[in-house]
């Protein structure tokens, strides 16, 4: 026990100096330099200049850039949230670095906000280029629409199952005759799934119902 305790001690010293180093292998310069090519990214989305776009990424990667070149035309708003820098950048390898971000964008019909998104950079004749990144992925209606679906697909079922349980419980106190009736249709309104689960536990599963009137004689 003793002898793992100082290999996972070990290894732990050993990735956090892993990480410092690899952090500390990123100059200032390097950093400003890849902050100003996400500006200038932001910059050539809203003025709709894609040469520029396409300039930022890596000329090793035509595929890369062939799908931003389809993905990112027409008219669109685009913000992108990074700061601090030295927060959302990580070192992947020599030469390499990952920013992570968060975006808001607009076209004609669609929006969207507060997603995620990475740029993975790399250090090309004292350049960084991006090589990898998922921004244009997640412009578009098409996007949009996947998104809806996603929850439609998902939610919807979960939806119609909830929906169905509280009208159950919903027509079960409705039905039901009990002390303090009023008052349970009234939270099952107005609290929603809350109410029907304080319902379902308090006076459905315990079989409440009104006592017989007892009269003494």
């Amino acid at each position: 026990m003793k002898k793992l305790f100082i290999f996972l001690l070990t290894l732990s010293l050993f990735l956090i100096g892993f990480v410092a180093f690899a952090q500390a292998d990123l100059s200032p310069t390097d950093k400003q330099q890849i902050a100003g090519n996400l500006d200038s990214l932001v910059h050539a989305i809203n003025t709709g200049d894609i040469e520029r776009v396409i300039l930022l990424i890596s000329p090793n990667n035509p595929i890369l850039q062939a799908e931003v070149r389809e993905r990112v035309r027409g008219v669109m708003r685009y913000q992108l949230s990074y700061a601090p820098i030295d927060k959302n950048i990580e070192m992947l390898a020599t030469g390499q670095a990952k920013v992570k971000a968060r975006f808001a964008a607009e076209g004609p019909g669609w929006s969207v906000s507060g997603l995620s998104n990475y740029f993975v950079f790399e250090k090309q004749n004292n350049q960084w280029f991006i090589i990898d990144t998922d921004f244009h992925k997640k412009l578009g209606t098409d996007y949009v629409f996947g998104i809806l679906k996603k929850v439609f697909v998902f939610g919807g079922p979960i939806f119609l199952i909830l929906f169905a349980f509280w009208l159950w419980m919903l027509i079960d106190c409705i039905k039901r005759e009990f002390d303090d009736k009023a008052l349970w249709i009234i939270l099952i309104i107005f609290l929603s799934f809350i109410g029907v689960i304080l319902y379902f536990f308090f006076v459905k599963r315990k079989n409440v119902t009104r006592k017989p009137l007892e009269f003494k004689v």
